[in-house]
């Protein structure tokens, strides 16, 4: 009886051992496609999830882990894509295409209960958010040319402003009232907005500057702060007038970074990062939001890594650390998601160094 007690035990534990074990989902070409991989949030135990010659990308969980969303890109020829929003189980499995559209459906973002996903979408014309229902399959709008009053917060946008520009890369906020996303008006620099998704009052957290592009905003699970990524093309004013160069010689003097900002647009302490890193514009946080993943070249246009930032110690974990394309991690954002950090740590220091 005592043994059989042990063996149950024993069995529990392993079990919650597993469920605690938090998962990260990211693109790889590392078999000559891309695919979407899972993988610990220590690097560990890879492995692949889709299986096609198919163009997938921008994998996210669902807030119980037991499906992912992601793009797929359905034509084979890259000049004419047909971009659209799917969902499998957390296996690979039961593959469902979500949007069924022939515009350009990206960027999805589960909405906290699970049965709604806002995406990017160009079918009315232009990129706006929209909002799909998971279980009956209807498409609503939600960003449109103009936009009501702001509710409370600085940076108003009038109401009945007009907008000529694009709504993209939304993301729920953890009580699921807000979605924050990116802004470009046409003729104007980029700006990082959030919308009540039931009012649809707006307003700017980050305002436009027009040497900076600011992208893929990502709100914490504990809801207090905005993680994006921030590109400065300021430098490429540096260019030589009088020496021919190319889109290429303009990004290699770009320089990235990543920012904090709480929920009213104060910018938090800034995140060391190596300066010749390259950085993909798409994060995760996790589930504690002391940490978040990423991806970057370390020698900018070159290969790409995930790597886990530390933000108490800002120690840098490179988790996949090998010669392949490693792109859009995300962090599943389960209460029992915790685990301790493990393979390649880096000291900022000793990065500099």
């Amino acid at each position: 009886m005592r043994i059989q007690r042990l063996w149950i035990t024993g069995v529990f534990i392993l079990l919650i051992t597993t469920l605690a074990q938090a998962k990260i989902v990211f693109i790889s070409d590392r078999d000559g496609f891309h695919e979407i991989y899972v993988m610990n949030d220590d690097g560990s135990h890879i492995k692949r999830l889709t299986h096609n010659k198919l163009a997938d990308k921008n994998p996210v969980w669902s807030p119980d882990g037991e499906m992912i969303a992601f793009t797929r890109n359905l034509s084979p020829v890259f000049q004419d894509p047909q971009f659209d929003i799917f969902i499998m189980d957390a296996d690979g499995r039961n593959q469902r295409n979500l949007t069924k559209h022939p515009a350009r459906d990206d960027d999805a973002t589960w909405s906290p209960d699970g049965r709604h996903i806002a995406f990017t979408s160009s079918r009315s014309g232009r990129n706006e958010i929209h909002i799909a229902d998971i279980f009956g399959g209807e498409v609503k709008q939600l960003t449109h040319r103009k936009v009501n009053n702001a509710f409370g917060f600085k940076g108003i946008i009038a109401d009945g402003f007009p907008i000529d520009g694009f709504a993209y890369e939304p993301c729920w906020s953890p009580d699921g009232k807000y979605i924050v996303y990116n802004h470009y008006g046409i003729g104007q620099a980029g700006s990082i907005n959030i919308i009540d998704v039931k009012t649809k009052q707006t307003k700017q957290l980050i305002l436009a500057n027009p040497h900076l592009s600011e992208r893929h905003p990502r709100w914490s699970p504990n809801g207090k702060y905005i993680l994006y990524h921030e590109t400065n093309s300021e430098a490429d004013a540096n260019v030589n007038p009088n020496k021919p160069h190319n889109i290429l010689d303009i990004l290699r003097l770009a320089t990235d970074r990543l920012v904090i900002v709480d929920v009213d647009g104060i910018e938090q302490p800034e995140l060391p990062i190596p300066e010749k890193w390259a950085i993909e514009s798409k994060t995760s946080w996790s589930p504690d939001s002391k940490e978040f993943v990423f991806s970057a070249s370390s020698q900018r246009r070159g290969l790409w890594d995930i790597y886990r930032y530390n933000l108490i110690t800002h120690e840098i974990i490179n988790l996949t650390n090998n010669v392949d394309y490693n792109i859009s991690p995300n962090w599943l954002n389960r209460t029992l998601s915790v685990t301790p950090a493990g393979k390649i740590a880096t000291q900022w220091g000793q990065i500099k160094k």
